[in-house]
């Protein structure tokens, strides 16, 4: 049964992708205790290609508004860190991707994205 509360505050503060699978996995890596959220492109500047691999893309921007920090009881809404430099993953041929597919992925990504950003930043 869906909690109607929590419906409206995902609907209302987090973006969703569009994608069932994706917004799935987002919100169940959320109630696992993981901050995990959708960033729409508008919200990122300074886009630049890093490396590219057969399957994969990858690419450093600045989202503009940072990623959450805490909750702001006043204001009912999420304080963010600001603007901070990101790497994004971009798969090939994703679109259809299934659950089982993203959750490899999200297990292979960290290894793949950490090689990469110790080669650039040391």
């Amino acid at each position: 049964m869906k909690n109607n509360l929590l419906d409206d505050l995902t609907d209302r503060l987090l973006h969703k992708s569009g994608n069932n699978v994706v917004d799935d996995f987002m919100i169940n890596k959320n109630l696992e205790g993981e901050i995990m959220e959708f960033v729409p492109y508008n919200q990122l500047e300074f886009i630049t290609k890093v490396e590219f691999g057969k399957i994969y893309k990858i690419y450093k921007a600045t989202w503009i508004h940072g990623n959450i920090q805490r909750w702001n009881e006043k204001k009912m809404n999420f304080k963010r860190s600001g603007p901070i430099q990101v790497f994004l993953e971009k798969l090939n041929n994703s679109e259809n991707i299934t659950s089982k597919e993203l959750n490899e992925v999200y297990i292979m990504h960290f290894n793949i994205t950490k090689n990469i950003i110790n080669n650039i930043l040391f």
